[in-house]
């Protein structure tokens, strides 16, 4: 996917939403850390969640997401 192509499927979210990706975990003594990386190409590698906290009453003003609208991708496996 190009940014053209994904500024586009952007657009059909708020301005102001705010993206949110997974980061890197640390592995333990036995188990490295690990990171893949797949070409995006669209909704068919990536999940994403879309979630509109502005009208959310159980969201409060001291939580970290209040008001907000926020795009979180990620990889399904």
């Amino acid at each position: 996917m190009t940014i053209k192509e994904f500024k586009k499927w952007l657009d059909q979210f708020p301005e102001g939403t705010e993206v949110e990706v997974p980061s890197l975990e640390e592995g333990t003594s036995w188990q490295p850390d690990v990171t893949h990386f797949k070409k995006f190409e669209g909704e068919s590698y990536v999940d994403f969640e879309f979630i509109d906290f502005t009208k959310n009453q159980f969201v409060k003003e001291d939580h970290p997401y209040f008001g907000k609208v926020v795009l979180q991708l990620g990889e399904t496996t």
